[in-house]
């Protein structure tokens, strides 16, 4: 092996190494662009309160500003609480709240509940940016009604609170 052979090789390796991290720092953009945050039913805090809780908490180091929020309920319907809220009947019922809708920065978090008379099997949010919900459940819901929930947010796609 003379050296004009070697000096192809390990250019040909450079280039494949250059390549391959350009690759990496592009899709390491792309994803940190994203909204990421969990929803959860319940509080942040343990709290003994009447209301049902839902909770939001952001994992992103840029701003989140949530579109929609609610509960799953167990006739596998998405209820929206700001919906609700301009609607029906909403405020004759107290509405607890704690933090904003504006996730400013990471680990901000966003708390909302009511009494509620059914148990909702999870919770859901989504920001502005996205056009599908995340979705939390509660830990008592069965393996099947989580697969079948998720199954129609695929389905309906942006309609889901029809």
């Amino acid at each position: 092996m003379d050296v004009e052979s070697l000096t192809k090789q390990i250019t040909l390796i450079g280039a494949v190494i250059a390549a391959c991290t350009g690759v990496w720092s592009l899709w390491l953009q792309i994803r940190g662009k994203r909204d990421q945050f969990t929803v959860r039913p319940g509080t942040v805090r343990p709290e003994v309160i009447r209301e049902t809780m839902m909770h939001v908490v952001s994992h992103s180091d840029h701003p989140i500003l949530l579109a929609d929020y609610g509960f799953i309920d167990p006739d596998f319907r998405f209820s929206s609480i700001p919906l609700e809220r301009e609607l029906s009947d909403f405020h004759d019922s107290h509405l607890y709240q704690h933090g904003e809708s504006a996730l400013e920065k990471r680990s901000d978090y966003f708390e909302i509940g009511y009494i509620r008379r059914d148990t909702p099997i999870g919770a859901f949010a989504r920001s502005v940016t996205q056009s599908r919900p995340r979705v939390g459940f509660a830990y008592d819901t069965p393996l099947w009604k989580k697969l079948w929930v998720r199954s129609l947010l695929l389905m309906k796609g942006q309609g889901y609170l029809r």
